[in-house]
């Protein structure tokens, strides 16, 4: 279930927004239309978890089905994104080019996941060596750093690897080195640093002279409108027993990713 609400929850966004920058922009070129559509695609999966933990019900068949296609949206979104990224360099839609760009993010992601488990094993125990009592902040934020620069050392975004090292991480692996904290404690003050720097960057790039051109907030109207039906589409794949409302509403919550997509 949650793949099929994933690949809607892409591919509905991605086509209207592509139908909705041709209408709304049609000499912005293919590139423009390309990223807003990508944008639109992705998926906050922490956005969703913590209204599902606020509200007590992260248990819950539909949250679990939000969640799996949160994650399975954010690889495919990152997949759409590097390709955007091939076609904005060239400028062109090359077919061979985004076969190999495609092909290229999912072998990274693909060996990543798979093989992820034992370069954890492997390199734990040397970095726990050097420094036991702060391994569990160190080492996820190195792998984090490494496996950010190997994605980008093979023309995909830095993301998509910061994204792979959050999925083979886990709490059982630091059992035996740091019981006591889990990451999400020991990560909570680099955020409370790092997330408003973040956002002040975000905020620094958008062009404020823009929102008094009168097309501009016409605009944003129909790319958020878009965006919400587009998402509420997704619920319908939900099968049977499940409240497809609170899935497809539960899948329109944008953060993090589709503003990294907006940056780039």
């Amino acid at each position: 279930r949650a793949f099929l609400v994933a690949i809607v929850g892409v591919a509905t966004p991605f086509a209207f927004g592509w139908l909705a920058g041709n209408w709304f922009l049609p000499d912005a070129g293919m590139p423009v239309h390309m990223f807003l559509a990508a944008t639109l695609g992705a998926t906050s999966v922490g956005i969703t978890a913590r209204v599902f933990r606020d509200l007590g019900k992260l248990q819950s068949p539909e949250a679990k089905v939000i969640l799996g296609a949160a994650v399975i949206d954010d690889v495919l979104g990152l997949i759409i994104l590097a390709v955007a990224i091939g076609i904005a360099t060239t400028g062109q839609i090359e077919v061979l080019e985004i076969g190999r760009i495609s092909l290229l993010s999912i072998l990274f992601l693909g060996s990543v996941v798979l093989l992820g488990g034992r370069l954890v094993r492997w390199l734990l125990p040397l970095v726990a060596a050097l420094e036991r009592h702060n391994v569990k902040l160190l080492f996820p934020l190195g792998l984090a750093f490494l496996l950010s620069w190997a994605a980008n050392a093979v023309e995909l975004a830095p993301i998509v690897g910061a994204f792979t090292a959050g999925l083979i991480l886990s709490e059982e692996q630091f059992a035996k080195y740091s019981p006591y904290s889990t990451m999400e404690h020991l990560v909570a003050p680099l955020e409370r640093i790092f997330a408003p720097v973040f956002f002040v960057l975000m905020g620094m790039q958008v062009n404020l002279q823009s929102f008094l051109e009168p097309g501009t907030l016409g605009l944003a109207l129909a790319f958020s409108l878009v965006a919400v039906v587009g998402k509420l589409v997704c619920g319908l794949p939900a099968g049977r027993g499940m409240d497809r409302l609170s899935v497809g509403v539960g899948m329109i919550p944008r953060g993090e990713v589709g503003m990294i997509f907006a940056g780039i």
